[in-house]
């Protein structure tokens, strides 16, 4: 009985997880423990299993009911996303990067790593077969894997094995963590995770926690779980931002029109690349002056010049993008010290009505600021609207994912010793997501996009396009 003794929540998660896979369902009735199973009886051992560990399984019941919520809209597409029926889909919502540290304590990281995941119930959620969230109480002591780097092909392997992984939405966890140790005193940190659990917000404070505990700062991890935050959460029907949305679409542009190789309804193998470009501390920093005496914001201008050069390179002038949006409600003070999946998404248009920028950018602006007066309204329901019952179809699949601080003399900080090297992520239903980011200490766009579906010189043309025009930007106003 050694073998099945349950130590933990994930223990009895694996144990009926493999009597599903072998078509035997379990469930709690009052103090009963009931069964389906497509070969009507059960095998002697696992009946002497349920009999022994039956206190055990259904006090793990009654944990899953009580910590059950339902999934948010965009955790809902995430799953969706994974089947094979949907454009582009097949797939998870997945992120990886790699840092490389000098003098790495793996131990020290671990118990961080560990504390982290106690202090942060996201970070033990897990998706049931009725299609709901739950978090687990108690998950066993994570355990960061090292593995030897010498030759140059090691690190490359593990970038292979890591960086489109395909987690399980019925197991724990669904993030990894790794080390790779070369013979000098320099290691590399393999980070990756499924987005179901964590936006890119969440995961920048997860990086930002475990890197400050690592050199022994202090930590004030919030006073509310993400479980609490999302019961106390309001979604009420807005009927001001559905009349908008619903005006809006009648006459909102498609997706940009590009160069695309295939059909996406042609493409099997969903595997994304990365391009990207680093602006210097002082670009940025002019590039920032400039937008402040225009009373722009960041996100405004870099959106705006991002949609003006992909019209140049579409078949229309007029397109429409993807806009994800941080949606975190203020219903406590520690709101935004919370780790979780708090994305919602929207649309914005770009129309060639002028040779203007600058009143482009005012468009793009107004656009925005509606953005944030309807941020409750789901995006999924402007999907919805826009997809006129075309199930399946990847609807608005270039994607403006923002992380702009706005003010780089606030993040000129490094994350200590840790220097991220590398990073990319993929998203059902998405051709190209464009990552803008400053929280480095410069402004960094990247761009991942799908492998099969641009040619990668094409791609690569329009990206030194689009980082020229925002140089021009610079120069030019």
């Amino acid at each position: 009985m050694s073998k099945y003794i349950f130590n933990n929540d994930t223990d009895i998660l694996e144990f009926l997880e493999q009597l599903r896979e072998n078509g035997i369902q379990i469930w709690g009735e009052g103090e009963k423990i009931r069964y389906r199973s497509k070969n009507r009886q059960l095998a002697p051992e696992t009946l002497r299993i349920l009999k022994m560990a039956k206190g055990q399984i259904l006090d793990f019941f009654r944990m899953i009911e009580k910590n059950v919520i339902p999934l948010t809209s965009i955790q809902t597409a995430y799953v969706v996303g994974q089947t094979a029926g949907c454009e582009l889909g097949n797939i998870n919502a997945h992120y990886y990067i790699e840092y490389t540290i000098e003098s790495l304590d793996v131990e020290r990281l671990e118990q961080m790593i560990n504390l982290v995941i106690s202090k942060n119930d996201a970070l033990r959620l897990i998706v049931t077969h009725e299609g709901k969230a739950s978090f687990l109480d108690n998950v066993p002591y994570y355990s960061v894997p090292v593995y030897s780097l010498y030759e140059g092909n090691d690190r490359e392997q593990k970038r292979l094995e890591r960086s489109h992984h395909r987690y399980n939405y019925y197991k724990w966890p669904m993030f990894h963590f790794c080390v790779g140790k070369t013979s000098g005193k320099t290691s590399v940190l393999h980070v990756d995770f499924d987005c179901i659990i964590l936006d890119a917000w969440s995961a920048k404070l997860l990086l930002n926690e475990i890197f400050s505990l690592y050199y022994g700062k202090d930590v004030k991890f919030p006073r509310i779980s993400f479980m609490n935050y999302m019961r106390l959460k309001t979604d009420k029907g807005d009927l001001e931002a559905e009349e908008y949305w619903k005006e809006k679409v009648k006459n909102m542009p498609s997706f940009p029109k590009l160069n695309y190789q295939k059909k996406f309804a042609e493409v099997q193998n969903v595997r994304f690349d990365r391009i990207e470009c680093d602006f210097s501390f002082i670009e940025t920093q002019r590039l920032y002056q400039k937008i402040k005496n225009y009373h722009f914001t960041p996100a405004a201008v870099i959106s705006t010049i991002f949609m003006k050069t992909l019209a140049q390179y579409s078949e229309t002038p007029g397109l429409s993008i993807n806009v994800t949006l941080f949606n975190r409600q203020l219903l406590h003070e520690d709101v935004n010290g919370i780790l979780g999946e708090f994305t919602n998404n929207a649309v914005i248009s770009y129309q060639e009505k002028t040779d203007s920028l600058l009143d482009a950018i005012r468009a793009t602006q107004e656009q925005m600021w509606r953005l944030v007066q309807y941020r409750k309204f789901e995006g999924s329901n402007i999907l919805k609207m826009l997809s006129s019952g075309r199930a399946g179809k990847a609807i608005m699949p270039v994607v403006f994912t923002c992380m702009l601080e706005g003010n780089v003399s606030k993040v000129t900080k490094k994350r200590y010793s840790f220097k991220e090297e590398y990073a990319i992520s993929q998203t059902p239903q998405v051709v190209l997501d464009h990552h803008v980011r400053d929280d480095l200490g410069y402004l960094k766009i990247s761009w991942d996009y799908i492998i099969d579906i641009f040619d990668k010189q094409y791609i690569t043309d329009i990206f030194g396009a689009y980082v020229n025009n925002i140089k021009k930007f610079m120069e030019k106003y």
